[in-house]
C-alpha cells in the first residue's frame, strides 16, 4: 500500500500551519496595539480638557470665590498686562497717546515693571487725562490669559476684553479682542502702593529695580 496520500508531505504543512499561526498572531498584536494607543489618545486628551479647562483662572483683583492669589510683581503678569495694553491700543485708538491705569492694589515694584515693558512712549495715567485705557482686570491659567480694559476718550467709555495664548514658555500673544459696550463710571488715577515687594525675580519679569 503506497503510503503517499496518508503523508502529504508532512514538512509542508507545518510551514503552512506556522506562517497561519504567525499571521494570526501578528493581527492580534496590532489590533492590540491600535486599541492601547487609542485608549491613551482619549486618556490624554481627557487629561489635558481636566487640566486647563477646569482649572479656575488666577486674577487680579482676585476673585473671592476661587482662592487662588497672583502677585501682579510675578511673571508672566507684568507681561500679561503691558502686552494687553498695547495691543488694546494700537487695534483700538493708535493715534492717541499710550496713557495706562492699573489695577489698584499694586506695589511700585508692578508698576515699574509694566512701564519698562510698554517702554518710554507710555506713561502713567494723572488727574486730568481724557484719553486713556484703564485696565482693571486680568487672569493668568497655564497657557492662557486675559485681561479686561476700559478705553476712555473725553468722558466716553466701553470695554475690550483680550484673550492671550502662548506656547509653553513663549511670549503671550492676544489672539482675540471683544468689545462690549456697557454702562461704567469713569475711574480715577490709582498709584502705586508705598514699599516695594519682599521677593523680586527681576531677571524673571524683565524688569530694573
Amino acid at each position: 500500500m503506497s503510503r503517499v496520500g496518508l503523508c502529504d508531505d508532512p514538512p509542508s504543512m507545518e510551514r503552512s500551519i506556522m506562517i497561519d499561526s504567525i499571521r494570526w498572531m501578528k493581527r492580534n498584536l496590532c489590533t492590540a496595539v491600535r486599541s492601547r494607543l487609542i485608549i491613551l489618545s482619549t486618556l490624554a486628551l481627557t487629561l489635558t480638557s481636566l487640566s486647563s479647562g477646569c482649572a479656575p483662572f488666577a486674577t487680579f483683583p482676585p476673585d473671592s470665590d476661587t482662592g487662588i492669589r497672583i502677585y501682579p510683581w510675578m511673571a508672566p503678569a507684568p507681561e500679561v498686562m503691558a502686552t494687553s495694553l498695547r495691543q488694546v491700543h494700537a487695534r483700538v485708538s493708535p493715534d492717541t497717546p499710550l496713557v495706562y491705569n492699573l489695577p489698584s492694589g499694586m506695589t511700585s515694584t508692578a508698576w515699574k515693571y509694566v512701564q519698562n515693558k510698554l517702554g518710554p512712549q507710555a506713561r502713567p495715567m494723572v488727574d486730568g487725562d481724557k484719553v486713556f485705557l484703564d485696565l482693571q482686570r486680568f487672569g493668568i491659567r497655564n497657557t492662557r490669559a486675559f485681561a479686561d480694559i476700559s478705553v476712555w476718550n473725553d468722558g466716553a467709555g466701553f470695554l475690550v476684553t483680550a484673550s492671550l495664548e502662548r506656547n509653553n514658555v513663549m511670549p503671550f500673544k492676544v489672539t482675540n479682542l471683544q468689545r462690549f459696550y456697557i454702562t461704567m463710571s469713569e475711574p480715577r488715577p490709582n498709584t502705586p502702593l508705598p514699599g516695594e515687594d519682599d521677593t523680586q525675580f527681576e531677571d524673571s519679569v524683565g524688569g530694573d529695580k
